[in-house]
Formats: structure tokens, C-alpha cells, sequence
């Protein structure tokens, strides 16, 4: 008898794939997803396993054979997918404990979240089926799971880009979201799994089978409500010291907890309640798909630090200001530097135009990398600052020549791999009116293998939660 880990192993990395209700073509289909789509998804990922499409009226589909039914497969399939109207759900269910097959994805909507009582009773009725059957069954109103090395994909035109994040979402947008974003981000995910109402598993589940994933380093959440809330207090505190877990809690204003109970049928929760659930197991709260991408950039970029002292080198009085504030209202300090520290700045610093407080006013120093070599030196030196930001604006790429802007992001480079005091440097765009040169000059620069956030304010709070989480592994006295 296998274990639910094994189980859930050959859902992740499967050999075989069966689509129960994939029609001929992609033609006049309805809103959403359909077997053809989940089809052609495989196919376009390049999955190197056999697929196997089921409708009773095609012998083939994409040049593939389809068959009447999931038991007339001449294997047990490991991962059925399910992809039929509301009132043939079950009777498919049943095929599936006939032939032996236990991971079963139900991507059909119209069950428990529409509100109706025909909904609910459906969903009830493959409930008993399944737990008789004994059925891992994930759904139903969810697209399943996406896994970059094993070449599965849910959503068109998209990056497979493996990697060490999990990313468990009871949204399907929120996962697409999340999976296109990643890459941009040097992000590559481990799994993504869209479960939706969580008929049989949710959440709790999927966190007990990464617990033991040796492919997944980080875990991410989207939750809108959970079935066990002890359940779940228990599981993220026993992992949050190995694996960071990252939760973006849906549905904690009243309008939100509205639009949860029609979109998953969820609960979602007071929001006293969940602020306990996060002091009470380290997980790190976040407030969008995009929070999510900087804190997981950040743990996977970024050399661990516990304090919250910060040096940031900029340009101009009035964006120190803001920076001041910024910083100050994410929970980061700007010590000042020592006398010690000023003195060797001011040796090749002057300060018309320019100060050298925190932070520092010195645009100059950007025009030479002898120059900001030597202020980096001498601010990491400091024992109060855990790091540097270097806050550019994107017009920076446009007063550099193509070469000399190359030098600059070498230096950066190799100044993070070889600085003396091994304190990172990181950048952060100004936010301007020009958002898509922004957009390019972030990308560049992540391209380049330097750190980059798209503003101030985002890296300011990803390095606060970063930090704390490292603070709560080693407090310090």
C-alpha cells in the first residue's frame, strides 16, 4: 500500500495523464478551461509522458487515441484530469475507482461556490464517492498542478523555469499570476497547484507532502479559508524554521470575505485570528502576488541578515526625504554614519550639491565605479548597517554609455561576490512617470544578476520581513 506522499508524487511527476472530456477541437468552447485546452497545455509544455484523451464519440484527438473511458486505458493512470459538465462528474468518479486511478484534478466549476443547493448537493455526491473510493481528488473549480520539470503546465505562454518554490493558491488567476511573474524574477517553482474548494484536499494536505519535498526550499500560499485552522497552525510552525512560508491571506475585510464565499465557497476568517496564526508560527504575511515575488526574490538572492539598519545612496534632497520616510515607515533604520566614516568619505566626496548623512545625496559617485567602490567600502565598514541600496532612477541608463552602463552592472556583480565585508548591495528604481522604461531598466538589471527591486517602498518591506524572519531564527539578546 503506498503512502499519500508517494501518492501524491506520481501526481507531481507523472507518467501517464488522462483528460476526461476533451472535445475534437477548440471550437466554440465555453468560458474557462476545457479537456482540449488542458490537452493542448501538455502537449505545447513538451510532457514526455503518454497522454491519454477520453471521449466516448472520437477515436482521436491531436493525433492522439482516445478512449471511451478512463477504465478502458490499458495502464493505471497516474493523474486523471477532469474536465466534463457539473452533472457527469460523478458518474466519471466512478470510472475512476473502477480503474484503479487515485489522483483525480476536477477542473469543472458550478459545485458549492455558485451558492446554489443543486451545487452543494453535487459537490456532496463526489465527496462520498471519492472518500469510498479512495480517491485524492483536487478541486473541484481548479486547474491543478503546474510543474516545470516534469513539463506540466496550466496556463498558455508561460516560462517553465524549475526551481526551489512551491506555490499552493486556491485561485487560478493568483497561480498564473505568481507563475508568470516568477521568471522575471529569477523565481522557478519546485510545484504550483491550484486547488479551488478544496473538496478533499487543501492546503494542510499539500504542506505535509512538501514538508518532505526535497524539491522545495520555500513555500508560498494563496488562502482564502481552511478547513483546520489548528491543522494548519501546527504544520507551518513545524516548517517555518526549515522553510520559510509565505501566506497572502485573502478575504480579511468584509467585502473580501463576500467575494471568497462565491469564488472557492471558503470561510475566510476574522482578521485578529489570522494575525495570531502568523505570530504564533514565524509565517511572513504579504499583501500581493508582487510582495510575494520580492520577499521570495529576496530569500533567494539576498545573503541572510537579523538587523535592520540599512545605508541608501541616491540623489537629490527631496528624494532623501522620501527615502527617509520610507524607509522609516517599513521598519528599517538609517544609522548615521560614524565620524570615522565621514572622514574617509569626505577624503574623495565634496559636499556641494551633495551630503553624506544616511541617506547619502551623492550622485556623483554613480559616475564612477573607483569612486562608489570606495564609499561602499567605507559605509559596509559600518557595524550598524546590514546593507546597501543604491536608489537609481531609470533615466541613470541613458547619461551612461552602452559600455561604460555595462561596467557599472560588473562592478555591482563582483563587488557583491568579493566586498570585504560581504554585505550586500542591492538597487532600487525610482518610481517615475515613465513606468515601462522602469520596467526595462529593473529587468536589465536582473538580467545582469544584481538584485533589483521596482521601487524603494518594495524593497523596504521585503527586507524588513526577510530580516525579521532571520531574527526570529536567531534573536538576538
Amino acid at each position: 500500500m503506498t503512502s499519500r506522499f508517494e501518492d501524491l508524487e506520481r501526481a507531481f511527476h507523472p507518467r501517464s495523464v488522462a483528460i476526461v472530456g476533451v472535445p475534437r477541437s477548440e471550437a466554440n468552447h465555453p468560458p474557462g478551461y476545457t479537456g482540449f485546452t488542458f490537452l493542448r497545455l501538455l502537449q505545447q509544455a513538451g510532457f514526455e509522458g503518454r497522454i491519454y484523451p477520453v471521449n466516448p464519440k472520437a477515436e482521436v484527438i491531436q493525433g492522439l487515441k482516445a478512449y471511451p473511458a478512463v477504465s478502458a486505458i490499458p495502464e493505471t493512470v497516474d493523474l486523471v484530469i477532469v474536465a466534463v459538465p457539473v452533472a457527469a462528474v460523478a458518474s466519471v468518479l466512478r470510472d475512476c475507482v473502477q480503474a484503479g486511478a487515485v489522483n483525480i484534478q476536477i477542473a469543472t466549476a458550478g459545485f458549492s461556490e455558485t451558492g446554489e443547493a443543486r451545487g452543494a448537493e453535487a459537490e456532496r455526491e463526489i465527496r462520498d464517492i471519492a472518500i469510498r473510493g479512495g480517491l485524492l481528488v483536487v478541486g473541484p473549480n481548479c486547474l491543478g498542478y503546474h510543474v516545470p520539470a516534469a513539463r506540466m503546465q496550466m496556463y498558455d505562454k508561460i516560462t517553465l523555469l524549475p526551481g526551489p518554490v512551491a506555490f499552493l493558491s486556491q485561485s487560478g488567476g493568483h497561480g498564473q499570476g505568481f507563475a508568470r511573474l516568477g521568471p522575471t524574477m529569477g523565481i522557478g517553482f519546485s510545484k504550483l497547484v491550484s486547488y479551488g474548494n478544496a473538496l478533499m484536499m487543501d492546503c494542510t494536505d499539500f504542506l505535509e507532502y512538501l514538508a518532505q519535498d526535497t524539491e522545495t526550499d520555500i513555500i508560498c500560499m494563496y488562502l482564502e479559508g481552511v478547513k483546520d485552522g489548528r491543522k494548519l497552525t501546527r504544520i507551518v510552525g513545524d516548517l517555518t524554521p526549515r522553510k520559510p512560508v509565505i501566506v497572502w491571506k485573502g478575504g480579511l475585510t468584509s467585502s473580501g470575505a463576500r467575494a471568497t464565499a462565491t469564488h472557492t465557497s471558503s470561510m475566510a476568517g476574522n482578521r485578529r485570528m489570522w494575525e495570531t496564526f502568523f505570530k504564533q508560527t514565524g509565517a511572513l504575511s504579504v499583501g500581493s502576488i508582487d510582495e510575494m515575488g520580492d520577499l521570495c526574490m529576496t530569500f533567494l538572492r539576498v545573503k541572510p541578515f537579523a538587523g535592520t539598519g540599512v545605508a541608501v545612496f541616491g540623489g537629490g534632497g527631496g528624494n532623501n526625504v522620501a527615502t527617509a520616510d520610507t524607509c522609516a515607515e517599513e521598519g528599517l533604520d538609517l544609522p548615521s554614519p560614524s565620524p570615522q566614516t565621514t572622514a574617509r568619505l569626505l577624503e574623495f566626496t565634496t559636499l556641494v550639491n551633495q551630503s553624506i548623512v544616511n541617506p547619502m545625496d551623492a550622485g556623483s559617485l554613480f559616475a564612477s565605479t573607483a569612486l562608489l567602490r570606495k564609499a561602499l567600502d567605507a559605509v559596509s565598514a559600518e557595524q550598524q548597517v546590514e546593507l546597501i541600496i543604491l536608489h537609481m532612477g531609470a533615466d541613470y541608463a541613458k547619461w551612461l554609455s552602452e559600455q561604460a552602463l555595462a561596467e557599472f552592472k560588473a562592478f555591482i556583480v563582483d563587488y557583491n561576490r568579493s566586498s570585504p565585508a560581504g554585505k550586500p548591495v542591492l538597487v532600487a528604481v525610482q518610481e517615475q512617470e515613465r513606468p515601462a522604461e522602469s520596467a526595462e531598466f529593473v529587468q536589465d538589471l536582473r538580467r545582469s544578476g544584481i538584485v533589483t527591486y521596482s521601487s524603494l517602498r518594495r524593497a523596504a518591506r521585503a527586507l524588513r520581513r526577510f530580516s525579521s524572519y532571520h531574527r526570529s531564527l536567531n534573536p538576538r539578546p
